[in-house]
């Protein structure tokens, strides 16, 4: 396979008096068998009249704590949204790391939100766009897709795929999932859908999309291929392993495609729907990769993957399990999201930094000796409330989130920078309040009260405000689907919410 090469590429835009060429911000390097990449924004592009009647390439990413906000029966509602409405908003713990990352001013809080939910009276009767009065993995839905919860799986298209449809066809990846937590940790039962965030669809109907948890994967699938090293012996070794990895791929193919004749009914469709992730794999691998240079940088090789923690025992808890460095983890899989951006291998990203309901041990992130669902429910020694437990865990999930925002907002693009054309969800699986399965108040198991952080400027999205949702809007797919307008997904519906987005977050 013969590729172009970084020099050749300038030499492609420099014309034989010097002077620059202008190039359409939808140029694309073109491979074998079509395969083709999207370019990441160059000067040359400046002079297009199509860039500057259209603007940069809007971003956009939805991140997912399995955590509600406060503690059962804390007095404390909890320590998360401010006290002061507008911008200039007070940080409390939980958002504390705004303040230390200094993306106070790129982050807006919305709070008052709220998934409504079923009776007590009727338990299984889910309202729309709402949940069944069982909480954990019934916000889920709702919350990812606009859809009413059945108590089980997400039931409808999630807005990263939906956002990802509609500008995200002409760059390497569609979309990126991620997921930090690197297991369940419990051996006596399943996540069940807990680990899920990003849902597709096909003709046969809704396609569960599981996030890559190896950070070492995803960073082979996302800078395999960029231009190779100057040293001509990495560069064999590189274009080596690019054939061999190839080479793999025809030979599981081939065997699978033999395969799907010998089989029928749902088996069928399950290997079908593998073919065609193959393909897309196959077509992923044949790509050239960006112009690196400038922004466009592949990060550093995380390595091999920290090592998996052991599974908590049975109706126990042990100090030294439940963990797998989901810390470090964390921090690689925003960097691979922040230079995914930048270099436009992706317009599109759903990161599930813990699941639903999750059993990741607290201790190493926030000392007390707990796992992440406990914190809301259980005294850990020497804590007087349970609210500030929680927070102490929202605030690891909300440092992550403001690392990635401070590294978008540090990356110049065009007049401003990489977050000024973005839209980024921080949301969180419940809120504090009403549990009507048990009739209680003050608990965690509660959607009312919930909250979120909106940051990035794309479509005039206002920042670093704390705004109140009130009347209709007060449901989190109004403001999920208000980001989605800000980046270029021009529909009014999301799921069952249709009311159209939150009013007052762009100006």
């Amino acid at each position: 396979m013969t590729r172009r090469r970084p020099d050749e590429i300038r030499s492609f835009l420099e014309t034989g008096k010097g002077r620059r060429r202008t190039l359409s911000r939808r140029a694309v390097l073109r491979g074998v068998g079509g395969a083709a990449v999207a370019l990441p924004l160059l000067e040359v592009m400046w002079d297009d009249a199509e860039v500057r009647a259209a603007g940069e390439p809007t971003r956009y990413g939805v991140f997912f704590m399995g955590q509600s906000l406060g503690g059962d029966g804390d007095s404390i509602p909890n320590h998360y949204v401010p006290d002061t409405v507008g911008p200039g908003y007070d940080l409390k713990t939980a958002l504390a790391p705004l303040g230390a990352a200094g993306v106070q001013d790129y982050v807006s809080v919305i709070s008052n939100l709220e998934i409504p939910y079923a009776p007590n009276s009727n338990p299984g009767a889910a309202p729309p766009a709402g949940r069944v009065a069982d909480f954990h993995i019934s916000s889920l839905s709702p919350l990812h897709s606009g859809m009413r919860s059945n108590g089980s799986m997400i039931q409808g298209v999630t807005s990263d795929q939906l956002v990802a449809e509609a500008i995200g066809q002409d760059t390497v990846f569609k979309n990126l999932v991620y997921t930090v937590q690197a297991a369940w940790y419990l051996s006596v039962s399943a996540p069940y859908g807990r680990d899920i965030m990003s849902v597709k669809s096909d003709a046969n109907g809704l396609i569960e999309v599981p996030g890559t948890v190896s950070p070492k994967q995803a960073f082979d699938s996302l800078f395999f291929n960029f231009s190779p090293p100057d040293d001509p012996e990495a560069a064999a070794a590189q274009d080596f392993a690019w054939r061999r990895r190839k080479s793999i791929l025809d030979v599981v193919k081939g065997r699978a495609e033999k395969l799907v004749q010998k089989l029928g009914g749902e088996d069928r469709v399950r290997l079908e729907r593998h073919l065609d992730e193959l393909r897309d794999l196959e077509q992923r691998v044949a790509m050239i990769p960006p112009v690196v240079g400038g922004q466009c940088q592949a990060p550093t090789d995380p390595g091999t993957d920290p090592p998996l923690g052991g599974n908590q025992p049975d109706g126990g808890y042990d100090q030294n399990n439940g963990y797998s460095n989901e810390d470090l983890r964390a921090q690689v899989f925003m960097d691979m999201v922040h230079m995914a951006f930048t270099c436009n291998l992706t317009r599109v990203a759903a990161v599930l930094l813990t699941h639903a309901q999750s059993h990741m041990n607290a201790y190493e992130i926030t000392g007390y000796p707990l796992d992440i669902h406990e914190l809301g429910h259980s005294h850990a020694p020497g804590s007087m409330y349970r609210t500030d437990q929680v927070a102490t865990g929202n605030a690891w999930h909300v440092k992550h989130f403001a690392y990635l925002v401070n590294k978008l907002a540090g990356t110049p693009e065009g007049t401003g920078s990489v977050l000024d054309h973005s839209a980024l969800l921080l949301v969180n699986e419940g809120g504090k309040g009403y549990d009507a399965l048990d009739d209680s108040n003050d608990s965690a198991h509660s959607t009312e009260n919930m909250a979120c952080l909106l940051a990035g400027g794309a479509g005039g999205l206002r920042m670093g405000e704390h705004i109140v949702a009130s009347g209709e809007h007060r449901h989190p797919g109004n403001v999920i689907l208000a980001a989605m307008n800000a980046v270029g997904y021009q529909t009014n519906t999301f799921g069952e919410v249709t009311n159209g987005p939150m009013p007052g977050l762009v100006g």
